[in-house]
């Protein structure tokens, strides 16, 4: 198990603490304190995260977020102040008669227990074991039957969540991992994407789930009161080539990362924002509707 320099235990990093770390980094954007390639930066960290304390210093030096990571509460009990001796334990002769007691009282309902079953029913110990025969035969059976259906080992495909089949495979899926026919937001990042939507239970909050080859982990705050888009209306097959084709649009050279942002237009439906940057800190975007029409391109400065 690791530990920090100064002996701490190190704390592994769920889904919901990578979740919630993504989802205060998308607000620092939103607000103006990230640029795009810091943001992306620190969400590449965030993904990867194998610790709480890799977390904690990518929303550090943001204002106005609030992240409650596992660890956070603080010692579960109480250190004696420097100021006042440390009692010695007092001894109570009471509890070591209650504690024999207890034991004793263990001991013979074990012994009973074990009395009880030395004369079984010879009927009952019959059907119990052809009980246990027939199931492991049937296990047996089901288990030839499975290897059959199955063949040779399979590989399962994974493809990237920005290329035009992970896309497919976000926007189809979205809407069973939410439970939600609407989003107010879908950022698709190289390796994850996050969800939002508005809990239809109590609309004053936002929910959000994480996508890292499946949906898991999730995370909540307080809505923003953002419109809606239909998450059936999503087209991978026309956003797929903005995406490819976005840094050479936007005239971004180099190592050129890339990222999806979908919300919605005053009509309710889907608008596709693609945000472009480079090692060099190039950035720049470019939006594009419901119909795959350029709306703005914006490159950089």
């Amino acid at each position: 198990m690791s530990a920090d320099p100064s002996g701490t235990r190190a704390i592994r990093a769920t889904d919901d603490d990578r979740t919630a770390v993504i989802t205060a980094l998308d607000s620092a954007l939103a607000s103006g304190q990230l640029d795009q390639f810091e943001h992306y930066e620190r969400v590449r960290v965030a993904t990867s995260a194998r610790n709480v304390d890799d977390l904690r210093p990518l929303f550090a030096d943001l204002q106005g977020v609030r992240v409650r990571l596992h660890g956070d509460r603080g010692p579960t009990r109480e250190e004696p102040t420097s100021s006042s001796p440390t009692a010695a334990p007092t001894r109570h002769p009471w509890g070591c008669l209650a504690v024999f007691l207890v034991a004793a009282m263990l001991i013979a309902g074990v012994f009973l227990a074990i009395s009880a079953s030395d004369d079984p029913d010879p009927g009952a110990q019959d059907v119990t074991i052809g009980d246990r025969a027939g199931r492991a035969e049937q296990g047996a059976e089901h288990g030839a039957e499975e290897g059959a259906d199955q063949g040779e080992s399979r590989v399962l495909d994974n493809p990237a969540p920005l290329s035009a089949a992970g896309l497919e495979r976000i926007f189809t899926t979205a809407g069973q991992a939410s439970g939600s026919e609407l989003a107010t937001s879908l950022v698709v990042h190289p390796e994850h994407a996050v969800l939002a939507w508005t809990d239809p239970e109590h609309p004053s909050r936002t929910l959000r789930q994480l996508y890292r080859g499946g949906w898991s982990g999730w995370a909540d705050s307080p809505s923003t009161r953002e419109e809606s888009f239909r998450l059936a209306d999503l087209d991978a097959a026309l956003i797929a080539p903005v995406i490819a084709g976005a840094p050479e649009s936007l005239g971004i050279g180099g190592e050129a990362g890339a990222f999806l942002n979908v919300t919605a237009d005053d009509a309710g439906r889907p608008s596709y924002t693609v945000h472009v940057s480079n090692e060099v800190h190039q950035s720049g975007f470019l939006e594009v509707d419901h119909a795959g029409e350029a709306v703005r391109v914006v490159p950089p400065r």
